[in-house]
């Protein structure tokens, strides 16, 4: 992966480094360098310096999209903005394109391409509804910022917009909080992730029995947060080394008693950039709960897509979460307030809540005839 690469954590880290130096050189001048055109610049050298084809594609795609948005900004007709979205994210469906029985010749050149086509939706997005002009200069840098290019958290247009014209502040202590936020990053994947790897290959060997299946369900769930909260603590680090407020990703998910109140706090920006995308689109009034438990299945059914054409994800990710948050809807209960709630019966909620999302985490660590072997397990004593 991006960050684990030793190679690319350098190039990163230097990346960082060089931008840090910039905007401390840019005060003490007390003259504008132009280091809003040097980061693109160097951004562009790195990704050449991971991979020739990944630079050109890149450089392809980011000019088709300013040339969308560009479009969008004059006069057009509905359909035009959807056939342009459709565009941004058709990447995503070459990239896994084997699920259709086709390899792509390069498929080196589609890192980081999930995250990127949803920067540019949003992107589009952003210039149909707000009317507004989007800079070349901020849109490109927008595009190419390193420290999320793979991993997320995934920036919507609008928010890297407003800290791109108002940077964060480095001082000493912003830099030893972000160098902190690094290591606890680098902790939670490489050690952390690595000792959880080590219990689960022990649990497996252990068979099929109802306590075994629980230990993996939730050493499954740690696997996950730990890779996914790892690598965005590391993004999110950098990020404000280069003086961009990274948004947050994971905000105590374990204390969510409804799922969706968990899905605003696991993978936020994820879950928050499909909600809004897709309640934009087919939400015109106020609905009802049996259609506010359609769009939520639709949601999860898009998310789990978006990780991967197969059917185990369709199934329990799509199929399985979606089904809990539609009738998390059908019911009324999409909220419960911590104050309102007796103690014992709201950290209930919370447990049940994680528990039945890390039934679904197995998917995400497990081989598929391992997964199938650990539900079996729940029915063994």
């Amino acid at each position: 992966m991006w960050y684990l690469k030793t190679d690319t954590l350098l190039l990163l880290a230097g990346f960082a480094i060089v931008c840090a130096v910039l905007r401390k050189l840019s005060e003490k001048l007390c003259k504008k360098l132009p280091i809003n055109y040097i980061f693109p610049l160097l951004e562009l050298l790195i990704l050449g310096l991971i991979d020739l084809g990944l630079l050109a594609f890149y450089a392809a795609y980011m000019a088709l999209g300013l040339m969308l948005c560009r479009a969008l900004e004059r006069p057009h007709k509905p359909i035009m903005f959807g056939l342009f979205c459709l565009l941004a994210i058709s990447p995503l469906f070459v990239s896994r394109s084997a699920v259709f029985g086709f390899e792509p010749r390069y498929p080196a050149i589609f890192i980081g391409v999930a995250f990127n086509m949803l920067k540019l939706t949003d992107a589009i997005f952003y210039v149909h509804y707000s009317g507004e002009h989007i800079d070349a200069l901020t849109y490109t840098n927008y595009m190419l910022f390193l420290p999320v290019f793979t991993s997320g958290p995934i920036f919507r247009y609008r928010d890297f917009k407003k800290t791109y014209s108002s940077p964060v502040p480095l001082d000493s202590s912003e830099l030893a909080e972000d160098v902190k936020r690094i290591i606890k990053g680098l902790f939670k994947k490489v050690v952390l992730f690595e000792l959880i790897i080590m219990l689960q290959t022990r649990l497996l060997s252990m068979g099929q029995h109802l306590y075994v299946s629980l230990a993996l369900t939730f050493v499954s769930y740690f696997i996950l947060y730990m890779d996914l909260s790892g690598y965005s603590d590391i993004a999110i680090g950098f990020g404000r080394i280069c003086g961009y407020n990274v948004p947050e990703n994971f905000k105590k998910p374990w204390l969510a008693p409804t799922f969706t109140q968990f899905w605003r706090s696991w993978h936020s920006s994820l879950s928050d950039w499909i909600r809004e995308h897709i309640y934009i689109l087919l939400v015109k009034k106020k609905l009802n709960k049996a259609k506010s438990a359609l769009i939520a299945l639709l949601t999860m059914v898009i998310m789990a897509l978006w990780h991967g054409f197969n059917i185990p994800y369709f199934v329990v990710c799509g199929l399985y979460l979606g089904g809990l948050l539609a009738i998390e809807n059908l019911l009324g209960k999409t909220t419960v307030s911590k104050r309102k709630t007796k103690r014992s019966v709201y950290y209930l909620r919370c447990f049940a809540v994680n528990f039945l999302f890390a039934v679904n985490t197995l998917v995400f660590t497990l081989p598929e005839g391992e997964f199938l072997n650990v539900l079996r397990g729940f029915i063994r004593l």
